[in-house]
């Protein structure tokens, strides 16, 4: 097989979540156990950070891995999901996996996949674990896909295991219960460890307290160990003043985002304990790598800058609190006009998302390329019951032309954001 051929593969024989939905989600660890004994436990031969929680797993994994490479640690880094390209997933010093090594993977496990069938997260969750231990890295990062208890990450055994926050996501799977929730991405805690809770939340951070007390594991509250200063902010970057208990240092971080900000404590956090067990010296300078965290790993989605003219940023907010959070950055802003495009998928909670939508901003209702996409003309039906100014233009790059030809000033500003799988439909030419 070819490398197209392989990716085909991987689609068409596998099921896969964001097409299939709830039906490839595959509770338990059978699968993977039987993958990773079969490959012979390949996460056991490097040091590993767990990261799970509802929002800012991705941005809180790369950046840990920018500020560990940037200090010479060789770090694999396991995201999900991709947007452009599937070996956005799997990297190693922020390079993408090889196209040959996934052939070579693909077909040297022919065999053992036809036997296991497992899910596409499955394989490509053992695929990441096999590559970092060919390419011998000190430290993996490892992203949960959904939940934490039940995902094919816990197999592994983490000295660090990070929960971001938690909020309401994937219910029809996790439950519809912020406990529920909780002690289902709880899960991820291991005995013996360090556990850093993100974000202060007080009517569930008892649930992982008495974890943490039950496995005899270190927690951590990040927001207690780091303080953060806003210095000065623009639509493009923010300078921010860090202090730590033995540092403060200044950053100039991308994106700017005030919800952003909020996985910065977590982020020093992790970083300091894995700088000092492997024994580097931790000065002001040691954490300047984030810095250049869009530049060197090309993450996207997350107010990601297209054009500066006209104005066209996207982000992949798909639940409650992450377009909350947007709606309150692009507000920061005071354009005069926001042209959003917006569409997801079915299984999220769109009469309670679209209810918290601004009555001020100009809707244009997309389609993401997917099978599980909600149909705009349904969308369409909320915006209306909630009287917002609304058109349907299904294409999002037909929808970015027909806003860019409405743009009349720089005060005004294209968004696109709903769905990763909306976003990755955008043309980058």
């Amino acid at each position: 097989m070819n490398y197209k051929e392989t990716i085909k593969f991987l689609y068409n024989n596998l099921t896969v979540y964001h097409i299939n939905g709830k039906r490839a989600y595959k509770p338990g660890l059978k699968n993977i156990l039987k993958l990773d004994s079969a490959l012979n436990n390949p996460h056991k031969n490097y040091r590993i950070v767990h990261i799970g929680g509802t929002n800012g797993k991705g941005t809180t994994a790369h950046g840990i891995s920018r500020i560990t490479t940037s200090n010479n640690i060789k770090t694999g880094l396991y995201t999900s999901p991709h947007i452009k390209d599937f070996r956005e997933r799997i990297r190693v010093n922020e390079k993408k996996i090889s196209k040959k090594y996934i052939i070579s993977f693909i077909e040297s496990n022919f065999d053992l996949i036809k036997n296991i069938k497992p899910s596409f997260f499955e394989i490509t969750t053992i695929m990441a674990l096999s590559y970092f231990k060919c390419k011998k890295v000190d430290l993996a990062i490892i992203e949960v896909g959904l939940g934490g208890r039940l995902d094919s990450t816990n197999i592994i055994n983490s000295f660090i295991s990070i929960i971001t926050n938690i909020s309401y996501d994937h219910q029809n799977i996790l439950g519809n219960k912020l406990i529920n929730i909780a002690n289902e991405k709880s899960g991820i805690i291991k005995k013996n460890s360090i556990f850093i809770k993100g974000e202060k939340q007080n009517n569930i951070d008892n649930i992982f307290v008495k974890k943490c007390n039950k496995l005899k594991t270190k927690y951590i509250k990040s927001y207690q160990n780091v303080e953060i200063t806003s210095l000065s902010k623009n639509i493009f970057t923010r300078k921010i003043n860090v202090k730590t208990n033995n540092l403060e240092f200044i950053l100039n971080i991308k994106p700017p985002t005030n919800y952003y900000i909020k996985n910065i404590p977590t982020i020093i956090n992790a970083s300091d304990i894995i700088l000092k067990k492997f024994k580097i010296k931790i000065t002001k300078y040691s954490f300047l790598g984030l810095e250049n965290l869009i530049k060197k790993t090309s993450l996207r989605g997350r107010w990601q800058i297209h054009s500066k003219k006209p104005l066209i940023i996207s982000d992949g907010c798909h639940n409650i609190e992450s377009i909350n959070n947007i709606i309150n950055e692009l507000n920061s802003y005071k354009y005069e006009k926001v042209y959003f495009i917006i569409g997801g998928v079915k299984d999220k909670k769109w009469e309670k998302i679209i209810e918290i939508l601004p009555n001020n901003f100009n809707y244009i209702i997309s389609e993401p390329n997917n099978k599980r996409a909600i149909n705009p003309n349904k969308l369409s039906v909320y915006f209306k019951k909630n009287q917002l100014n609304y058109i349907i233009i299904k294409e999002v790059n037909d929808a970015i032309i027909y806003c860019k030809n409405k743009l009349k000033s720089n005060k005004e500003l294209i968004f696109i954001g709903g769905s990763f799988f909306l976003i990755s439909d955008i043309n980058e030419k």
